[in-house]
């Protein structure tokens, strides 16, 4: 050794930062085994466990599930039934209700699940659960009565209701813009110099009534559409107060109007009944595991449906999520706005104090679907000695078809309704459901309520394991179920061809829910 020649590394040494010298392909090999075990535990644990049980296999709950409830015709929905369980026992659902009803009457109304991760809670019919979005179907309904009643006109300038409203650009927006979300107020703007928004600044009904009014017409006053996803029920109560001759708001007549005539509902836009409810009653809502969301936005979709490594039926996620975190993007704006970014802080009692119908409904499956069957009978009543829910003047217009348009704030393009809700023949996939006309709306988490007039069907699908984001209306959980009930409904009525095909939300035909077990 030369004198200026430094002492020799130790085995040890090299070994300690050996590491930090390898090329990119050396260390995937590395990290080969990880990767292993990434995917294995991806295809074989459900992400709604506990963490340990997910990344680890420990302290994984051993509970039988349980269900309870109605199941009507199992010849034709049971499979509808076999497949909800599976999701319940895959983990790829944790908790909640389903209810399908057939010409008025239910098939399917059962709950099933745990409310906690550690199953020790049993989800059951007295378990309320927030639905996000699938509240603007109930909102839509709420609206369509006061056209009925000659207290509002779709084709109205709300100023004709609302004066205030006028201004900023918004002078001429009409009643059918706010319900097809092209009334340019889709989100608050957070520059505002007067009010810095907040759920507290909310229960000051005055000064946020004319927060609202001074809100600037996102587009210049030319109707574009653009999701609504937090802002228009709040928009619409305005409107509402103004008309009701009590002056009560959306969640007001829920409660007072819907609950009294049909009497097993349960509709709370605000505070629920009892203060102990909201620990008693209203089940938890468990996010999708933010390490699974990150793999599912790195990982190819090939290996996410990989019957080895994934689940074949899971959809990618939606561009919505990568552009909500794009802070100056209008889908940051609109979704996830500065006042409340997560999804989490729409579930506090702060936020629900003061109502927020376009996301604040807490209800169950069998109330939803209960008002999606009178809305696939035309608006009409669907038991002795009810009163109809619309009059089928009203049904008609409401439901007709306003026009398709790409979404500024999700990028898609949805055909919707006058009143406000999708109307579409190609809802999902080329099975039972291709060319079957769905009515309705989902919400944030994969809860979703619909109706189909032409099957006579009233269908609901709510859930307490808040999914990953893949389409703005649900997600494969409840659009698989949807499908699974038209293939039901139509072997029921002799619609189906000859050649046996299964569902496209399934993965086997008909009478498969044995099969694929």
């Amino acid at each position: 050794m030369t004198d200026n020649e430094g002492p020799t590394p130790t085995a040890t040494g090299w070994r300690r930062y050996a590491f930090l010298n390898l090329t990119p392909a050396q260390y995937f090999v590395r990290l080969i085994p990880a990767i292993i075990y990434g995917f294995y535990v991806y295809s074989s644990r459900g992400p709604f466990q506990p963490a340990s049980c997910t990344g680890f296999g420990i302290n994984c709950p051993m509970t039988t599930n349980h269900i309870t409830g109605v199941l009507e015709r199992p010849e034709y929905y049971g499979q509808v039934l076999g497949y909800y369980t599976d999701l319940i026992a895959q983990s790829e659902d944790l908790g909640g209700s389903l209810a399908v009803f057939v010409d008025g009457k239910a098939v399917i109304d059962v709950y099933t699940g745990f409310k906690d991760l550690a199953r020790t809670r049993p989800y059951d019919n007295t378990t309320l659960q927030q639905v996000y979005s699938s509240g603007k179907a109930v909102e839509g309904i709420i609206i369509a009565r006061l056209v009925d009643q000659g207290k509002l006109d779709y084709e109205a300038k709300i100023v004709e209701y609302w004066p205030e409203f006028g201004q900023n650009g918004k002078e001429n927006v009409q009643l059918r813009d706010l319900m097809v979300h092209e009334s340019g107020v889709a989100a608050l703007d957070d520059e505002d110099k007067l009010d810095v928004f907040s759920w507290t600044s909310m229960k000051d009904e005055e000064k946020f009534s004319e927060r609202l009014a001074r809100q600037p017409h996102m587009f210049g006053g030319k109707p574009t559409r653009a999701y609504h996803a937090i802002t228009r029920g709040w928009f619409l109560n305005e409107i509402v107060k103004r008309v009701d001759p009590k002056g009560r708001t959306i969640g007001q007549i829920a409660q007072q109007d819907l609950m009294t005539d049909y009497e097993d509902l349960e509709l709370y836009y605000a505070q629920l009944p009892k203060e102990t409810d909201w620990e008693e009653r209203l089940s938890p809502m468990h996010d999708y595991p933010l390490l699974r969301l990150l793999g599912r936005l790195v990982l190819p979709q090939a290996v996410l449906n990989s019957k080895v490594f994934g689940y074949p039926r899971l959809l990618p996620l939606h561009w919505i999520v990568k552009k909500s975190f794009e802070s100056k993007s209008l889908t940051a704006r609109c979704l996830t706005p500065k006042f409340a970014p997560w999804p989490h802080l729409y579930r506090t009692p702060e936020a629900h104090a003061v109502e927020s119908t376009s996301f604040s409904l807490k209800t169950n499956a069998h109330s939803l679907a209960r008002l999606m069957s009178m809305m696939a009978n035309k608006g009409s009543a669907t038991r002795h000695g009810e009163p109809n829910l619309i009059s089928t003047q009203v049904y008609t217009q409401a439901t007709t078809l306003y026009g398709s348009a790409k979404c500024e704030v999700t990028g898609e393009t949805f055909p919707l309704s006058v009143g406000g809700w999708v109307k579409s023949r190609n809802f999902y996939g080329e099975g039972p459901l291709k060319d079957v006309e769905v009515q309705g709306w989902a919400g944030a988490g994969g809860s979703m309520t619909m109706w189909i007039e032409e099957l006579g069907v009233g269908f609901s699908y709510v859930t307490n394991a808040f999914g990953a984001p893949e389409t703005l209306l649900g997600d494969f959980r409840g659009k698989t179920l949807l499908d699974r009930v038209v293939y039901a409904r139509k072997s029921e009525l002799g619609l189906l061809p000859k050649k046996k095909t299964g569902p496209e939300g399934a993965e086997a035909a008909t009478a498969a829910a044995a099969e694929e077990k």
